[in-house]
């Protein structure tokens, strides 16, 4: 399912109707950079260099909340398995479960609830793009570095840390930097000054411009057109690859819960994605072709991924007597999936009540819903709450936050037990802040509170570590 995805978001737009007639448009950047190739008919660089570009950057360059000690190595996905069909009727998200094995990380020590990064690209196809509007199609190969320009205006500038040198062109696009970034306006205003067309220049720097904000929010921020999408509205527009370089950031590494218990099998771990069919993401995009090859092949495909930095949003051996609250919606489900394979396992030593409330489109898209079944019949979940926000009869409820205020009084008496930490993995733009003031609600009706004191109460078993998230965006 990877192609060129960034279509859609410009189908059907005219730019005359996003062009003002007065407008200032943002002051852009004196250029600072510039690409040098070198002086050699060879194309190809050291045979040292890392297939994976922004590992080529040395230790000057940082990985998010990487642990110590471990840098991004190539790990090896012998697995996939689809979890939920994709339904255009219902929108409900294709999502995988991959199995990776992990013995190049060597003795990997980690805990239901730990995440792993995982270091994407961009397509082939949006790389031939943007190459080809570039004029570097001849010299995609070829090898360059980035240096500050003799005329460089600002003396603070220096050459991002993300760039390897020597690099191409086809490595900076591929690997280094995100094409798929939200637009500011100074690179907007830059990429006016490369397009040669009236009309085109004037909406490029009109979209840049004071006066032009609500037609940038309508564009950039909701519909989220992309560097891609402007560059297809604009055909005149021409930038440098230098230009992108200086403007667009650093592809970042994109993190994933581990889905699995420790105890399940050495080398191995699982993780869970979704990927959108109108607009999937970088990562996702990578890893549905990944998938592609390794079903085609019928062996093992290459992923850089490194262990990220441990917080309290994990269920530890200490943790077993304890009871657990867990909260999720869709494929937040996943890192609980982890949290219950691992009491499963630890039955004898597990004490703690777990109750678990979940929400998805169908019972189709509940992740392992017959495992979670089987959890319930157990006795690995106490008390199990799911919701189907497309399929429930009026009377039902359609989300999380409804079981969690039908069950208020319970519920809150189980979140007063010293031992108990409540946990919720959710979307941190919408969903969590939802849960949260659901939340709230159950604290002022079970303890008559009143919405004063439940939100300092909500700050507090937040402060005491007995409410914990991993909000995703």
């Amino acid at each position: 399912m990877v192609g060129v995805d960034h279509l859609d978001s410009a189908d059907a737009l005219h730019i005359d109707a996003y062009t003002l007639t007065e407008y200032v448009p943002a002051k852009p950047l004196e250029s600072n950079l510039e690409i040098v190739f070198s002086n050699t008919e060879q194309t190809s660089i050291t045979p040292q260099h890392n297939p994976c570009g922004q590992l080529n950057c040395g230790s000057a360059l940082k990985f998010p909340f990487a642990r110590a000690d471990y840098a991004p190595v190539a790990v090896l996905i012998t697995d996939a398995q689809e979890l939920v069909a994709a339904d255009a009727s219902t929108s409900t998200k294709r999502v995988v479960e991959l199995t990776l094995n992990t013995a190049s990380l060597g003795a990997l020590d980690y805990d239901p609830g730990d995440t792993v990064a995982i270091l994407p690209n961009n397509s082939p196809q949006t790389v031939a793009l943007i190459l080809q509007r570039l004029n570097l199609t001849q010299q995609a190969d070829s090898s360059c570095h980035v240096s500050l320009a003799l005329n460089c205006a600002k003396k603070s500038a220096k050459v991002p840390v993300h760039i390897p040198s020597p690099t191409t062109p086809r490595e900076i696009l591929t690997y280094c930097v995100s094409v798929r970034s939200v637009l500011q306006k100074q690179f907007l205003s830059a990429l006016a000054s490369c397009t040669s067309d009236l009309k085109e220049c004037s909406f490029l720097a009109s979209l840049s411009s004071k006066q032009g904000s609500v037609h940038y929010q309508t564009l950039i921020l909701e519909r989220g057109l992309c560097l891609l999408d402007l560059l297809e509205l604009c055909s005149s527009c021409q930038p440098t690859l230098a230009l992108l370089v200086e403007h667009l950031p650093r592809l970042l590494p994109r993190p994933y819960s581990i889905a699995n218990s420790p105890l399940e099998g050495s080398d191995q771990l699982r993780i869970i994605y979704s990927i959108r069919a109108d607009k999937p993401g970088v990562t996702t995009s990578m890893l549905e072709t990944m998938v592609g090859q390794h079903q085609e092949q019928k062996k093992p495909v290459q992923l850089y991924i490194y262990p990220r930095l441990q917080n309290t949003f994990r269920y530890t051996d200490e943790e077993l007597g304890s009871n657990q609250i867990l909260i999720a919606v869709g494929t937040g489900l996943a890192p609980f999936l982890g949290f219950l394979a691992h009491k499963e396992l630890r039955r004898q030593r597990s004490t703690g009540q777990t109750w678990l409330y979940a929400g998805a489109k169908t019972p189709q898209a509940m992740l392992k819903h017959e495992q979670l079944l089987d959890w319930q019949k157990s006795s690995i979940i106490q008390r199990l709450r799911l919701c189907y926000s497309r399929t429930s009869m009026n009377d039902q409820p359609k989300y999380v936050q409804q079981l969690l205020e039908q069950d208020a009084e319970q519920l809150v008496e189980l979140l007063q037990q010293p031992t108990t930490v409540l946990y919720v993995c959710a979307d941190g733009a919408q969903i969590s802040k939802s849960i949260n003031e659901s939340l709230r609600c159950c604290l002022q009706q079970a303890l008559n509170l009143n919405e004063t004191e439940a939100t300092q109460h909500l700050k507090e078993l937040r402060a005491q570590g007995k409410y914990r998230e991993d909000i995703w965006l």
